[in-house]
């Protein structure tokens, strides 16, 4: 049982950090006028996902 919920944990810090990187990616894009910050943000978009599948095998039970 804690193991799953280690790995439910480490899942869910991947789609926070997913986040935070979306987040300023965007930011940086607007504010700076930058298209190229938006590789930021689509590759904190991308980390979000793998978060989030690693999230929901960790809560049926499969491995992560």
């Amino acid at each position: 049982m804690s193991v799953n919920l280690t790995s439910e944990r480490g899942a869910l810090v991947v789609v926070f950090v997913g986040i935070a990187l979306a987040l300023a990616g965007a930011g940086l894009a607007s504010l700076l006028d930058e298209p190229s910050w938006r590789w930021l943000a689509t590759g904190g978009v991308l980390v979000q996902v793998i978060g989030w599948v690693r999230y929901s095998r960790a809560r049926q039970g499969g491995a992560a």
